[in-house]
């Protein structure tokens, strides 16, 4: 009887998996991006010995003219956002390995003299790398502040990290009523507050730290991957321009920053965002194709090889330490850096990412033996139902790229919805 029905729910699935397409066809995923106006995307799926499928979607810019460039997987260079956290990581760890840094010491050791960072309300409790790295450290939402970060093209190199974060930090508003310790928050600031402290024990600008450390040791230089603007002078056609659709929202991106110097494309309802970086840089101004971005997270699904010594570094890199979100509005497990979502009850590893005119996204699955990059020129910054739209979106094509590339696994995914009741239950019964 066990065998029968499992023939039977291995048969539907199969039958269901051919109506439902695996991998998606192309026209498919281009339609769904096309529902949430992202105007181009690349998608690679890869696992542990290299890519299974690397596909570019639409383009550089949405249909407000008649010259468009296609998105190409190898040459088209996005803003990865967020994603760029992954190296914070990456570099703090290369630190401990060679007995530089302790994540657990009071992070003022690396900082003084030059700044002395202290929690306002908990003056007297430790502020740690590690609670930098886990989004712990209590530092809280400053908008008016955050938001003078965007800085128009490589503005940022004129200024200087440490004072920017000290700028911040030594404004009350700028942290939670809690102390450091197990409650999550994230903060573009906190990490690249861990992203100084690595230049401030390298000797090196954090910039040129990801350069020598980590892009050129996975065959990456500043023309492939870089924070800089300038260093795609040569091929600056190459770079995925920024828009937002839905010119309703002009006055508001304005207002929120009038560096940027927003305005609305024409006629059309889409919003142009001239390039722009970060002056707190390391958070998320790095730029990359999207086959550049797999080099990296194939070497994150073998434990990064080139980049760590030890295996018990990367232990400790992924350990999710006991925490509580912050009012509890989000699912999402932190590690060091690295991002533990739960998509469609399945727990995922890796980064998301999104800036004005961008959305990113770097998932493996829990056993990291198989991976997702999906870059896209869609914007999520508006935080309406449209974007709402675009985050499922992205989060759908995920889990089916997931899905569908699993070796040996039958998925609930793809078993016709009225037989998904308990079908995880039924599948781990039949392959215990």
């Amino acid at each position: 009887m066990r065998t029968v029905l499992l023939l039977s729910i291995t048969i539907l699935a199969q039958a269901y998996l051919t109506t439902a397409e695996c991998p998606p066809t192309k026209g498919s995923i281009q339609n769904l991006l096309d529902e949430v106006n992202v105007p181009g995307a690349a998608i690679i799926v890869l696992n542990r010995d290299g890519i299974l499928y690397e596909q570019a979607f639409g383009y550089h810019t949405p249909p407000i003219s008649d010259s468009r460039r296609p998105i190409d997987t190898s040459q088209s260079i996005f803003m990865i956002a967020s994603i760029s956290k992954t190296f914070i990581s990456v570099a703090a760890m290369q630190m401990v390995e060679s007995n530089l840094l302790n994540l657990d010491t009071d992070i003022n050791e690396y900082l003084s003299p030059l700044m002395k960072i202290i929690h306002p309300y908990h003056p007297n409790v430790t502020i740690t790398t590690r609670h930098l790295l886990t989004h712990t450290a209590g530092i809280g939402p400053n908008w008016e502040e955050e938001s003078k970060h965007y800085l128009s093209g490589d503005r940022f190199t004129q200024t200087n990290l440490g004072n920017v974060l000290n700028d911040y930090l030594s404004r009350k508003k700028g942290w939670l009523s809690i102390p450091p310790g197990n409650i999550t928050l994230y903060s573009n600031v906190g990490t690249s507050l861990a992203a100084f402290i690595v230049e401030r024990v390298s000797g090196m600008s954090y910039e040129q730290y990801v350069l020598e450390k980590i892009l050129k040791p996975l065959g990456l230089n500043d023309k492939k991957a870089s924070f800089r603007l300038k260093n795609f002078e040569d091929n600056k056609e190459n770079l995925v321009d920024h828009y937002v659709h839905n010119a309703s929202f002009l006055e508001t991106f304005q207002q929120m920053g009038p560096q940027m110097n927003i305005t609305q494309a024409g006629s059309s309802d889409w919003l142009y965002i001239p390039f722009f970086g970060l002056s707190i840089y390391p958070a998320g101004a790095l730029h990359m194709s999207a086959h550049s971005l797999s080099i990296f997270f194939r070497s994150f699904l073998n434990n990064f090889p080139n980049l760590l010594r030890n295996s018990s570094t990367m232990n400790e890199m992924l350990y999710i330490f006991p925490q509580q979100d912050y009012m509890n509005i989000s699912t999402t497990k932190f590690s060091l850096i690295w991002h533990w979502p739960l998509f469609e009850g399945r727990r995922l590893v890796g980064h998301d990412g999104s800036v004005p005119g961008i959305t990113t996204s770097m998932m493996a699955n829990e056993k990291r033996d198989l991976g997702v990059v999906i870059l896209t020129n869609g914007d999520v910054t508006r935080s309406d139902s449209e974007a709402m739209q675009l985050r499922q979106t992205i989060r759908k094509l995920t889990t089916q790229m997931l899905d569908c590339y699993e070796t040996n696994k039958i998925s609930c995914a793809f078993i016709p919805f009225v037989l998904r009741h308990n079908c995880e239950q039924i599948l781990a019964f039949f392959f215990a």
